[in-house]
């Protein structure tokens, strides 16, 4: 009944008679709310596969062989646990990654281990089980000893 009170004018725009406006705007007669439909669509995103065999590589191993020479806090392995074990001069970052605690040589070597009282690897050591694991140090270069005093120069 309303929509028939409305009228478009030549430019395209609605006229609301005074009569009709008194209709819409009552507070006497309830308000038609227009609510809006659904419509079908497709769920944004594509298929779920399982990333078993296609992960991307981690390159983790060793990053400086035995013999070489490398600077403080170099990185010397990456790994997930301990494959390689901290020697002399090799700081164990919290992700188990081995550093070079000073400049020198890598030397690469295999030792027995021998565990703190606190390993879960003490007991079966102590039982006589031998454990050979691979351990990386670093032999820091030596001083050279050529040192002057501030007031000789």
């Amino acid at each position: 009944m309303a929509a028939s009170l409305l009228r478009k004018s030549v430019t395209g725009v609605l006229q609301v008679p005074r009569l009709a406006t008194n209709f819409l705007f009552s507070k006497s007669l309830p308000v038609l709310a227009v609510e809006p439909a659904r419509c079908a669509s497709k769920k944004a995103g594509g298929t779920v596969r399982n990333k078993k065999g296609r992960t991307k590589k981690k390159y983790r191993g060793l990053k400086a062989q035995d013999g070489s020479f490398v600077h403080s806090h170099d990185v010397l392995a990456t790994q997930y646990g301990l494959r390689f074990y901290p020697g002399e001069n090799v700081l164990l970052d919290p992700d188990c990654t081995l550093r070079a605690a000073y400049d020198g040589i890598v030397v690469i070597s295999t030792e027995t281990l021998n565990p703190y009282p606190d390993s879960p690897l003490y007991a079966p050591t102590q039982n006589g089980l031998v454990l050979q694991k691979k351990f990386i140090h670093v032999i820091p270069t030596p001083l050279h000893g050529k040192f002057r005093l501030l007031s000789e120069t």
